[in-house]
């Protein structure tokens, strides 16, 4: 294999290796992916992430019936997941076709496999989006925060603004949004990676059939 085809596929486990690990990392559990912050005579922030809605010291704040900011977010979470499948499926694939050649079926399988991956990081991340509305409509439904905070969430901009702040209230996505938003950036790169080793002549040393 030629040096140039050890480069490309190097980069492209480089790559998805970044990808696979900024999934993990937004799947973990107190991984926040939504924050919103109160600052009255105390200042209290609120996370939203695999554990659910997290008031202070990590207290589980209970979701509505049939929860619509629950339902958007498990949503994100299984697009993460099925994008993590791909991912290490595609890792697999490339860390053998350093070492055996791969049958031009297993190279359009991976060039397929990254437009996927592409497009799950993309759903999760653009889906999220309209978790600001969710919430305001499961506090319009009913959701109760401490000191009554559900009247000074509807009270502010945040249905129509998916980040803002005003004099007391700050909202907008956790680190868990910017992983996924991450992980969409780099697997659209993997798309021209594997499209390089689809077309080139022959990747790896050894057939597999």
């Amino acid at each position: 294999m030629s040096k140039h085809n050890i480069i490309v596929g190097i980069i492209t486990i480089i790559f998805l290796g970044a990808v696979i690990g900024l999934n993990v990392y937004s799947f973990l559990p107190n991984t926040d992916w939504y924050q919103f912050t109160f600052s009255l005579l105390v200042s209290a922030t609120f996370g939203i992430n695999r554990g659910g809605l997290m008031g202070e010291n990590g207290n589980n704040i209970e979701w509505n019936t049939s929860s619509k900011t629950e339902n958007t977010i498990y949503t994100c979470f299984a697009f993460v997941i099925v994008s993590f499948v791909f991912g290490c499926v595609m890792l697999l694939i490339t860390i053998v076709a350093l070492f055996k050649r791969v049958h031009k079926k297993g190279r359009k399988a991976l060039f397929v496999m990254s437009i996927l991956l592409f497009i799950f990081n993309v759903l999760a991340t653009l889906l999220f989006l309209r978790l600001n509305k969710a919430l305001c409509q499961d506090a319009t439904d009913g959701l109760t925060l401490p000191f009554s905070m559900e009247k000074d969430l509807l009270g502010s901009d945040i249905c129509s603004k998916f980040k803002g702040s005003d004099s007391i209230f700050s909202w907008g996505p956790a680190i868990g949004w910017y992983c996924s938003l991450a992980a969409s950036v780099i697997s659209f790169v993997t798309i021209f990676l594997t499209s390089s080793i689809l077309h080139t002549r022959r990747f790896g040393y050894h057939v597999i059939h």
